[in-house]
């Protein structure tokens, strides 16, 4: 009754899964312990466990590594059991499959998370959240047609089940805003080893929130924010230093204009 494609029972298949989802999550903790970052809200996904770091951004390459550190755990254990026969099999198996499902280039998996983080500085904010959201429909896409075929192949639905279930782009909106906040927290210190840093002016009307600005603010350039009144005179400007000090206390859909008062 248990026993499916192959000879293979799904008992066989479930153990070798959450052997392979612990090792994965295994040494992302290790990892996060290694470099001093905390880990806290353990999300279950159909992935594994979808672990998010705490504190502020302290290092890119740190942070590439704890994401790199989970899917290069179930590749060390596929290597080990490449040759193994009956459930050791399963584990190779359920090990590559994972380890390579995370380094999918889309969010909010380890290759996604890994893509934002290295193309974040290379193309700046805007440019590298539009890419990871295509490219993210895009593999999704591919995933469940491809989860059709596994289904009329082999009668094993877990693929097309793990494409519907990874979620939309309300996480990937959300990881927007905390990565640019985590990066403003971090300018003081980028100015200082530089000594010189490019300036960019910002024009808003005083009805925006502060969560619409801080959508505008690129992690290349300090911000000097003009803010106009419905008559398109300036009424006062801000510097992103008081936008970040503004979101500590205040909620993400505030408007400037009741936060600073301006216009009043």
């Amino acid at each position: 009754m248990l026993t499916i494609f192959g000879g293979i029972t799904l008992i066989e298949i479930i153990g070798a899964c959450l052997l392979a989802i612990l090792i994965h999550e295994v040494f992302h903790v290790f990892a996060a312990r290694i470099f001093d970052y905390a880990l806290y809200s353990f999300t279950p996904s159909p992935a594994g466990i979808r672990a998010r770091l705490g504190g502020s951004a302290k290092s890119f390459k740190k942070q590439t590594l704890i994401f790199m550190a989970g899917p290069l755990g179930n590749l060390i254990l596929a290597l080990l059991f490449w040759n193994g026969s009956g459930f050791l099999k399963n584990i190779f198996e359920a090990n590559l499959a994972i380890g390579i499902f995370n380094l999918l280039p889309m969010y909010p998996l380890d290759g996604g998370q890994i893509f934002i983080i290295v193309f974040y500085k290379l193309m700046g904010s805007n440019k590298t959240f539009k890419l990871i959201k295509i490219l993210s429909e895009i593999i999704k896409i591919g995933l469940a047609l491809t989860g059709i075929l596994q289904i009329l192949i082999f009668k094993n639905p877990s693929l097309l089940v793990a494409a519907i279930m990874l979620p939309g782009t309300k996480l990937l909106e959300e990881k927007v805003i905390m990565v640019r906040l985590e990066n403003l927290l971090n300018r003081k210190q980028r100015i200082t080893n530089k000594g010189i840093y490019p300036a960019r002016h910002i024009v808003v009307v005083n009805q925006c929130t502060l969560g619409e600005i801080l959508q505008k603010l690129d992690y290349d350039r300090f911000h000097i924010i003009y803010v106009l009144n419905e008559e398109l005179e300036i009424v006062g400007q801000i510097s992103e230093q008081q936008i970040i000090k503004a979101m500590q206390t205040c909620r993400s859909t505030d408007r400037i204009c009741d936060v600073f008062f301006f216009g009043v």
